[in-house]
């Protein structure tokens, strides 16, 4: 029997929940993490925790644009 708590299945309600925190459709959401999560990957040597700091990025991203900030390039 499959683990409830594999990586993709705790990503994906991390995506969801910040969708529902920010307001933003999830499929938005996952747009921008996919996009983040390779632009880290492009040039990392080690990628084990390229999602949490994808997610973070997201949720950084997610709150600036709430608060009106203009975006980092």
């Amino acid at each position: 029997m499959p683990s409830p708590f594999t990586k993709e299945s705790h990503h994906e309600r991390a995506l969801e929940s910040l969708a529902e925190e920010s307001q933003v459709p999830v499929n938005e959401v996952a747009r921008l993490y996919e996009d983040v999560h390779a632009e880290l990957e492009a040039g990392a040597r080690i990628r084990s925790f390229i999602g949490i700091f994808a997610l973070r990025k997201v949720r950084k991203t997610l709150r600036e644009r709430s608060r009106g900030k203009p975006r980092a390039a």
